[in-house]
This record gives C-alpha cells, structure tokens and sequence, in this order.
C-alpha cells in the first residue's frame, strides 16, 4: 500500500488574498464594462435596467467581500458556505435575466469565481460553487429544450472545471516543489550539525522518505564486492541490514559507473550490459526504479527509490534524488573524517596502539564491566631493558623502530577485544578482560619469546638485536579491588622483574599453579 504524503498549506491567508486579487479585479472590471455597455443605450430609451443594476450589484458585492470579509481569516471561514451559495445563486440568476449578447459576462465571472474559491478554499470548495451554480442555472432555466441551447448555457461550466483544474495541478506541483527543498534544507540544517554517521544515515532515511512517494526506499554502501543496505524499507515494513551483490544489479551499475539511473517503466526489459534483477524486501516486483550514487570518497554508495506502479516518479524526482545524494556525501565525509580524527586522537602516533589517557579509561570500563559479569581482568605492564642504552648506541630512530616491533609483537598473543597502549616512554599496558592469572602468564611468555627471536636492520642492512622485556602482572578483581591498586601491582611487580636480572615475567608459574 502507498503511503500518502499530505502536503500542508503552503500559503498564508494574506497571499492566497494576494494571489486571487487579478481574478477579483477581473470580475469587478467585467461588472463595470456591463453598466457601461448599457449605460448609453439605456438613456436614449433602447436599454435594459438589469444589466446596469446587476454589474452595480456586482461591483459592491465583489469590493466587500475582498475588502471586507477577505482580509481576516476567521471571517473568511465563517462567511464561507454562504459566500459559495450566495456566487452560485447571483450567477445564476444573471445568466437567466440577461440577454444573449451579454451572457458571456456572468459566465467569465462563474469561471474568476471558481478560481478565486480553489485559490482561498481549495479545490473541494471550488468544485461545490460549480455544481451548485450549474444545478441553480439548470433549474431556474428546465424550458430549455434544443441540444444547441444546453450546450451553450453548460458549456461555460466545463471551462470553469478546466480552469480550476489546470490551476489546482500548477499549485499542487509548486507545493510540492516547495516541500522537496524544504525537505533538503531541513536535512541539511540537520545534518550539518551533526558529526555521528549514524546519526546522519538515520536523518538520511528521513528526509528521503519525507520527499519522495515511493514503496521502496533504500540506502546502500559499498562494501567490497557487495552493497550493505543500511536502510531497507519496502511496502509499509522495514527490513534489517542485508547485503546485495554489486555485479549484476541495477545498483551495482549506479556505483560502477557513477551515473544516475531512471527506469520509468520496468514492464520492458532493462537493457543495461550485465545487469539482472535482484529482488530485496518483499517478494514483489518494482516496476518504476530510480537510484542515484554517493559520491566516491570516504564512502561510496547509492540512493535509491522504486514503485510497483510503472511511470510513478518524474525528472524532478530524479533531480531531488540527486540534491540528496550530494548533501548525504558531504554529511558522511564530514561524520568519517571527524570519527578518524577522533580515532586518531586516542593514539600513540608512533606505535599506533592506545596512548595513556585512552587506555586508562579503557582499563576503567573494562573493569567495570567484568565486575558487573563476575568475571575476571589482568593488566600486564610491560617495559623495554635498558631502552635509553639502545637508544645511545643504535639512534633515535632505531628505537623508534624497537617501540614498533615490540607492540607488533603483543598484538601477535592478544584477542581482539583485549587492548594494548603505550603508558609512556618505553613502557606499555595490556588490558585482558575475561582472563585470569595463568592465562595471562601464559600470554606474557609468550610476548617474550616472540620478541627474543626478533630483530631489525639498520640502514645499512646490518642485523641488530632487540632488546629484552620485563613485564609484571596482576589480576583484577581477585588481587585488586579497585584499578588504581591493579595498577600499582603490576607496577611493583614490574619493578621486581627488573631486579630479579630483566627479561622476566613477574609473578612465575608456580605462583598460580600453587594458588
């Protein structure tokens, strides 16, 4: 079922006044041609009162309803009903009592008439004044008998509905107009202010579901071979996050080729190289397909929209499609970047591991979350021997180049949701939720045979050694309550290691095996 998007007044009662001002002027200036149309021969004793009584009439009625009734709007709505009835009953009747030849003034009023309603009231309004001048007409009129006579006293009536309809499409479509780019102002406004991706393809979904009218909305980026749709929503229901092939689809040729796509009618084959139908959502065929691409930067993707009905979007949807896709672009490349930056931030920029401050309050969750599971956490500190003397003999950036295998090394023993940063210097910090004492000895034996058995090579290719490590451990919260004094043993026990000769895990083995 299609969802219907209702498109709210557009125009306060001031311009709708404004905008229905020429059809006003008009109808007054057609009263005032009539009396002067009548005024000469009515004084040589040829002429008729009513047409000069009638445009009198007319004149003063049209001056106080647009001056006095129209410019407030709570009189507007009041006065409403009856100002209808009483247009259809006037113009009736001045259609019955004036001559032929003076007849097509009434009729050019009924059609300013109807367009003056549709303009202040909607087109509901304007329809009701049509029939309801045309029944009064063909009452007050029933002798009329000949097929010409019907013709010319309807005819008019027809023209009214075609004016009113012509004018009602033209406003329906600046209204809509109005709505896209109020929709794309809106979005931008919003995803200007906001530097969370998440966030933003959340307010892309929508502004493109407040937009466009369409059963299928989607919203996809490439990953690898594949397209991840992060929105899905086909048919009234939402759909979790799937992945679609990128070859062989309409969307994967969007990507591929950076172009946009607008297939009106899907009941004819798509004659795109390579390209197939895949289904997504429901299993029901779109037979109207727009996409357009996310430009290729930090994210590379595509928009897209599709209807089961053929013919269902248009060039200025398309368009709209296209305003969006640039503003999402430039709103992930600003989430992404400041998400990197962010990233970054936490970092030890030479190592590429977690500077100080990050790895605390990591330690600090980490904590928090393993007391809350009733599980275990070792914090391991781990320190490079006589760093400064490795420094003296071989450079600056040879130890630099140590710091850098050495965390390379820990990374090879950790999983991935353990955590490892530098605590400063040539000292480091490995966090390891879920795992206690004995695991943990394991793990520091391990970092210290892998990095007994590497080494580096200067500039000239010469092969040097790597310096030995000490490390001390200790587990939260079986020897430590609180992070603070986990971090004070392991460094005590850090210390020890060093005294006992370097290149030492502290506690040993048998510590835990006696425990």
């Amino acid at each position: 079922m299609q969802r219907k998007i209702i498109y709210p007044k557009e125009v306060s009662d001031q311009e709708a006044r404004r905008l229905a001002e020429p059809a006003a002027l008009a109808t007054v200036v057609l009263c005032f041609l009539l009396i002067l149309s009548e005024t000469q021969v009515f004084w040589v004793g040829k002429g008729d009162y009513l047409p000069i009584v009638f445009g009198i009439i007319g004149i003063l009625y049209a001056m106080t309803l647009f001056y006095g009734v129209m410019p407030s709007p709570r009189r507007s709505q009041v006065f409403k009903w009856p100002i209808i009835i009483t247009n259809a009953i006037a113009v009736s009747i001045g259609l019955m009592l004036l001559s032929n030849s003076l007849r097509f003034v009434p009729q050019l009023i009924a059609i300013l008439i109807a367009v003056i309603v549709l303009i202040l009231w909607g087109r509901f309004s304007a329809y009701l004044f049509i029939v309801l001048t045309g029944s009064v007409h063909l009452i007050l009129t029933f002798q009329v008998s000949t097929m010409a006579d019907v013709v010319e006293h309807t005819s008019f009536f027809f023209v009214s509905v075609v004016a009113v309809e012509i004018i009602h499409r033209l406003i329906d479509t600046n209204n809509k107009r109005i709505m896209r780019l109020k929709a794309i102002n809106e979005f931008s406004r919003r995803v200007s202010a906001s530097l969370e991706a998440e966030e933003v393809l959340g307010l892309i979904g929508d502004a493109l579901m407040g937009s466009i009218q369409a059963d299928t909305y989607y919203f996809g980026l490439l990953d690898g071979d594949h397209i991840t749709m992060r929105l899905l929503y086909d048919d009234g229901e939402f759909f979790p996050s799937m992945t679609a092939p990128l070859e062989g689809s309409l969307s994967g040729w969007v990507i591929r080729n950076q172009q946009s796509l607008f297939i009106a009618d899907m009941h004819t084959e798509v004659a795109l190289e390579g390209v197939k139908m895949v289904l997504m959502g429901k299993d029901k065929t779109s037979l109207c397909w727009m996409g357009v691409p996310i430009p290729a930067g930090y994210t590379n993707g595509i928009i897209a929209v599709a209807s089961y009905t053929p013919n269902d979007f248009n060039r200025t949807d398309l368009e709209l499609l296209e305003n969006l896709a640039q503003q999402a672009s430039l709103a992930l490349e600003n989430a992404y970047h400041h998400a990197e930056v962010e990233a970054q931030s936490l970092l030890d920029s030479l190592t590429g591991v977690f500077n100080h401050g990050h790895i605390v309050r990591v330690l600090n969750n980490e904590a928090k979350t393993c007391l809350e599971k009733g599980l275990k956490l070792s914090l391991v500190m781990l320190d490079i021997d006589y760093f400064k003397q490795y420094n003296d003999n071989y450079g600056h950036m040879m130890g630099d180049q140590v710091l850098t295998v050495v965390t390379q090394a820990i990374r090879q023993h950790i999983k991935a949701e353990d955590a490892v940063g530098r605590w400063g210097g040539e000292e480091f910090t490995v966090v390891l939720p879920g795992t206690g004492g004995l695991q943990t000895q394991i793990v520091a034996e391990r970092i210290q045979k892998t990095i007994a058995s590497l080494s580096i090579r200067d500039r000239d290719g010469q092969e040097l050694p790597l310096p030995t490590v000490s490390q001390g451990f200790a587990v939260f919260p079986d020897e430590a309550g609180e992070v603070n004094q986990l971090i004070t043993l392991a460094d005590q026990r850090l210390y020890i290691a060093k005294q006992r000769g370097r290149n030492q895990v502290e506690p040993k083995l048998d510590h835990w095996t006696e425990n």
